[in-house]
């Protein structure tokens, strides 16, 4: 069911664990909305009964309550003057509020997005791609589970149902939405002091009733004009969040939500080609969007008709006729065949016609008495071939823009519940794109100064995802690499330098040896544990200094410390 959906039950209840949180925030706003909106019309209801009350008493009691008429009971009355008097809204706003609410709730029940297979199975193929490569499973290094995931993944890239699913879903629900809050306004204009009726809903008798014999009031204008203002403000709420929803659908880069577009269209594979094709003009976007919009209202339509007819005015071919029909294969291979046979005859022609002008010249030759000995024979040239047929480069189609696909919709809409940064790295599992358990320790920008004996670690550079990740935590200093040292006095934690809040700082012993533990944070969590690296200090730094000056590379000790274990060696 849709409710299941948004409110994730059994999620909450820890008994659904293979599945995701689909609904975002928006999403679970415009469903309390929609309940909201039906707990007024539940109170309105029980506050004014199913009939709106009417009171009615004497026009004389208006001026005077001494009148004795004014103290007799005038239900009767009051019910004889109640069409008269009361105008549509007064006797109809309880109801409306109810079936709007029960029209809004149940717009939520109809499967196009919330409670479909069809989205429920995508979300669930991504789910089993991401829990198994998450996990680090062993199944995952199997090639035939890859060559699967692919298959799968190649079916999220083309497919834009989840798309098409949820900005239906959005724009019936915004539609609605604006219809509710107009009928809503105009029943609260009427109930209001402010004369504005615009419809011309109001009652025309001005309260007086049997020839303005009696006056009539309505006790609960008062309370269906607040009740009326508030649901105004709840309809607008939702229609501004079902504004946001069907705008998350447009496939902006960058905006509505949209942000892992951008960083999508930044990842480019190792021949240094985009892997995936991302539309970033707003302009091309939109003008995409409305010709699909008016494609789907107007032109599908005509198109499903046309196929229905098609499929049940079609007449079924008899085999004869099936025969008769040559596949594009034959009508190739019987092309070629003919071309063969019409070389041959043209060489066979070209023989005898050669054969011919030898015999008519050796015998002007014999007839001439011509004693001289035969010149040789020229060879033949060949003629030749006819010219074959250029080859022409087979036409490709362009690749669709891919904002819209199925697996950047899942991929966003997971951003509002799982972390931006994980969503990251999961693209270096499924693209051929470094990650950054591939960071190492860059051996010719760290040194040692040797002034204080401090040295200053400084890894290598990720490519593109560490830049992206820079971008995703801009607003929470970056990146940051978590280190200490393991030496012969212990663990030894580092400190940030000014320079480059990257690069770790430890205050070392010449002449011991340390490894250093590392690992990539963001948010506080650990992104990647990068692999360990061991190096020794020199007892001396006098010969690093003079070639070096004060700041030692670590590639001089490295060096310099494999030179002496190779000495040792030997």
């Amino acid at each position: 069911m849709a409710f299941l959906d948004i409110l994730n039950i059994p999620g909450l209840l820890g008994t659904d664990l293979h599945s995701f949180k689909r609904a975002n925030i928006y999403d679970k706003i415009d469903l309390g909305l929609a309940g909201v909106v039906g707990l007024i019309g539940v109170a309105v209801l029980i506050l004014n009964g199913f009939s709106t009350p009417i009171s009615c008493v004497p026009t004389s009691c208006e001026s005077s309550n001494t009148n004795p008429n004014c103290a007799l009971d005038w239900t009767f009355q009051s019910g004889l003057c109640k069409a008269e008097v009361q105008s549509l809204p007064d006797a109809s706003f309880h109801y409306v509020l109810v079936i709007l609410a029960l029209l809004l709730i149940g717009l939520l029940t109809v499967p196009i997005y919330w409670g479909s297979n069809a989205s429920k199975e995508l979300f669930d193929n991504f789910y089993y791609i991401w829990a198994k490569l998450k996990n680090g499973d062993e199944e995952c290094k199997d090639v035939e589970w890859k060559r699967r995931m692919h298959f799968v993944l190649d079916q999220l890239k083309s497919g834009n149902t989840l798309t098409t699913r949820y900005a239906l879903y959005h724009g019936l629900a915004l539609i609605l939405d604006l219809v509710s809050l107009v009928v809503v306004g105009l029943y609260t204009l009427n109930f209001s002091d402010l004369g504005l009726d615009p419809l011309g809903l109001a009652s025309t008798a001005g309260g007086k009733c049997a020839s303005d014999g009696f006056t009539c009031a309505i006790p609960n204008r008062d309370l269906f004009k607040w009740f009326g203002v508030l649901t105004c403000l709840v309809l607008l709420a939702k229609a501004v969040v079902n504004l946001k929803c069907l705008l998350f659908s447009l496939g902006l880069p960058g905006i509505f939500g949209r942000n892992f577009l951008i960083y999508a269209d930044n990842l480019n594979d190792n021949s240094d080609k985009p892997i995936y094709n991302i539309q970033t003009n707003p302009i091309m976007v939109l003008l995409h969007t409305l010709l699909v919009a008016l494609k789907l209202i107007f032109i599908a339509p005509i198109q499903w008709l046309l196929a229905f007819c098609r499929f049940y005015a079609r007449k079924h071919d008899s085999p004869k006729e099936i025969i008769k029909r040559l596949s594009a294969t034959n009508i190739r291979a019987e092309q070629k065949e003919t071309k063969k046979v019409e070389k041959e005859a043209k060489a066979l022609e070209t023989e005898v016609n050669g054969d011919d002008a030898a015999v008519k010249n050796g015998d002007a030759a014999v007839k001439n008495g011509d004693a001289k000995k035969e010149k040789p024979k020229e060879k033949e040239k060949p003629k030749e071939e006819e010219k074959k047929e250029e080859p022409k480069a087979t036409p490709l189609i362009a690749r669709p823009a891919q904002n819209w696909s199925d697996l950047f919709f899942i991929i966003d809409t997971l951003s509002f519940n799982i972390d931006q940064c994980d969503l990251i790295l999961f693209m270096t599992k499924i693209n051929p794109v470094p990650g950054l358990e591939n960071k190492k320790v860059n051996v010719d920008i760290s040194y040692l100064d040797s002034s204080n004996n401090t040295l200053v670690v400084s890894h290598t550079d990720a490519g593109v995802i560490e830049s992206l990740l820079d971008t995703e935590l801009a607003t929470e200093g970056g990146l940051q690499i978590v280190g200490w040292l393991e030496g012969p006095t212990g663990i030894m934690w580092s400190q940030r330098t000014k320079e480059n809040p990257k690069n770790l700082a430890f205050a070392v012993s010449l002449g011991s040896t340390y490894e250093l533990v590392s690992a990539v944070y963001g948010r506080g969590r650990m992104l990647a544990r990068l692999q360990n690296f061991t190096f020794q200090c020199p007892q001396d730094t006098k010969k690093q200094m003079k070639k070096y000056g004060q700041n030692i590379p670590l590639s001089a000790f490295i060096s310099q410390s494999l030179f002496q274990k190779f000495s040792s060696d030997q």
